[in-house]
């Protein structure tokens, strides 16, 4: 049997073993691709040998804790985000001429599964979501469905309005039924974790594709970085890319500061951060960035950590005053003049040019879901689903009936929120989970004003923190304290 000093004398000689293997492959390294590649190599090696192994056991014990919690619901909720998952590119051209071609169908046929299996529970009173859909905030965007599909007499586009508009009101119908499913605070915690999940799979996804095509994954741009991280399959843009970057990363740092207990399963959350802040720094979305920097404030100044949300502010300042502010505004730009990023690359011109179709039909718009055809196409932007801002793309879409319930639903998200953070127990489940959506909230926020997430299938991130907003609506009066968030029944 070995002796103490034996015990400690073989541990030090492993780590003097360990070490100069370090140091002979950094040598290798530096001697075959430069120092600047060692140098790389000296952060990732040890945070492959140590860290990536144990975040792998804290991966396995989270999955295992959410895979014994998940209900049929959950299946659901992930055919919605496989039905919108792109395969390929069509121009409005393309559309009008075969709206159902391979992948058109995939995607119908996949909300269909979703609408004929709630159809069912409903018919065997299995779940009586009805009465859900049409309560609180499902239902001030179940209005904003009706309009949609009352738009369907005057549109530009009847089939793609009815469509779209049916699309919508299926995902809202499963957030309804979810509603009246979910009875606990812990249990609606499975759908963020099952949420944040398969967010996690797609940015696993992109990272495939720069190992597998990275000439498609990289795709060239001009700036401070060169390339624009894309996903290829499926087909991820790079805004969407940021998007999903800048979640992932806000979600992990909620974590990293609002969970506690054994174990707190902070190595994986520290390399979700890093992985998503990376995702985010490559796709070079600025949109994104700001979201993730307010939601981040956001966060740091509802949980109360003044010491860290100080500290950030000054950092930023001291950055911003020296040299490196310099790089970060050439990142920004992005390598575009002036001008065109006072366009917000072209964006600002989409929105004239929606605007005036607006004000050819002010009291009704053009039809739900029609800008593409009704505006893009019409000054040669055919290949540009949207008008990359939801609330003129309501507009001119729905006039002012379609905008006021999704502002409505947007504020009243916020509001309830906000009130959770400021009412419930410190320590309780509801607070803590109203911390983290708050945070999300706030990149969903700022990307909703060069998107149309909020309004397009199945715009997960936005029904999942109205659908928890509702929850607490409609259990307000049992304000009592749940306990901690345990962690160990949370996969990110």
């Amino acid at each position: 049997m070995l002796k103490a000093g034996d015990l400690r004398d073989t541990h030090r000689l492993t780590w003097f073993a360990a070490a100069l293997t370090l140091g002979m492959v950094l040598t290798f390294i530096a001697q075959r691709f430069g120092v600047p590649a060692a140098f790389l190599g000296l952060l990732l090696i040890p945070l492959a040998v140590f860290a990536v192994p144990a975040a792998i056991r804290q991966v396995m014990g989270l999955s295992s804790a959410l895979r014994m919690r998940l209900a049929w619901w959950h299946g659901l909720w992930l055919l919605l985000l496989l039905s919108s998952l792109t395969f390929r590119v069509r121009t409005s051209e393309a559309i009008e001429d075969a709206p159902v071609d391979t992948w058109a169908a995939y995607r119908i046929a996949l909300v269909g599964i979703v609408a004929l299996f709630l159809g069912v529970r409903l018919a065997l009173r299995r779940t009586t979501w009805v009465g859900s859909l049409f309560r609180g905030l499902p239902g001030v965007l179940a209005i904003y469905a009706l309009v949609c599909a009352a738009s369907t007499a005057w549109s530009s586009y009847p089939a793609w309005t009815l469509y779209r508009s049916l699309e919508y009101g299926v995902d809202l119908a499963l957030l309804a039924a979810i509603l009246a499913t979910v009875e606990s605070a812990e249990t609606y915690r499975t759908l963020f974790d099952w949420t944040w999940a398969l967010y996690v799979l797609l940015v696993s996804s992109i990272c495939v594709g720069v190992l597998v095509w990275p000439g498609e994954a990289l795709q060239p741009s001009p700036g401070l970085i060169g390339t624009a991280l894309t996903g290829v399959l499926p087909a991820i843009p790079a805004n969407t890319v940021g998007e999903l970057g800048a979640v992932v990363a806000i979600v992990a740092l909620a974590r990293l500061l609002l969970t506690s207990g054994d174990p707190p399963n902070h190595t994986f959350y520290s390399l979700l951060l890093l992985g998503g802040l990376v995702t985010l720094i490559l796709s070079q979305t600025r949109s994104a960035i700001a979201g993730f920097l307010l939601g981040a404030g956001l966060l740091l100044f509802l949980a109360k950590k003044t010491t860290l949300w100080v500290s950030a502010i000054i950092a930023s300042l001291l950055i911003l005053a020296s040299r490196a502010g310099d790089l970060l505004g050439a990142y920004f730009l992005r390598g575009q003049t002036p001008e065109l990023f006072a366009s917000l690359s072209g964006r600002v011109d989409w929105w004239e040019a929606g605007w005036q179709a607006f004000l050819t039909s002010p009291l009704t718009g053009l039809g739900a879901y029609t800008a593409r055809f009704a505006v893009l196409a019409k000054i040669g932007e055919s290949e540009t689903s949207t008008i990359h801002n939801t609330y003129l793309e309501v507009l001119v879409g729905t006039s002012f009936w379609g905008l006021v319930p999704v502002l409505v639903a947007l504020i009243a998200t916020w509001w309830i929120l906000i009130g959770c953070v400021r009412n419930y127990p410190r320590n309780s489940c509801e607070r803590q989970m109203a911390l983290e959506a708050a945070a999300v909230l706030a990149v969903v926020s700022v990307r909703s004003l060069f998107t149309t997430h909020l309004i397009a299938h199945p715009s997960l991130s936005f029904l999942l923190l109205v659908g928890y907003a509702e929850f607490l609506r409609r259990h307000r009066s049992q304000r009592r304290p749940t306990g901690g968030w345990v962690p160990a029944v949370n996969q990110p």
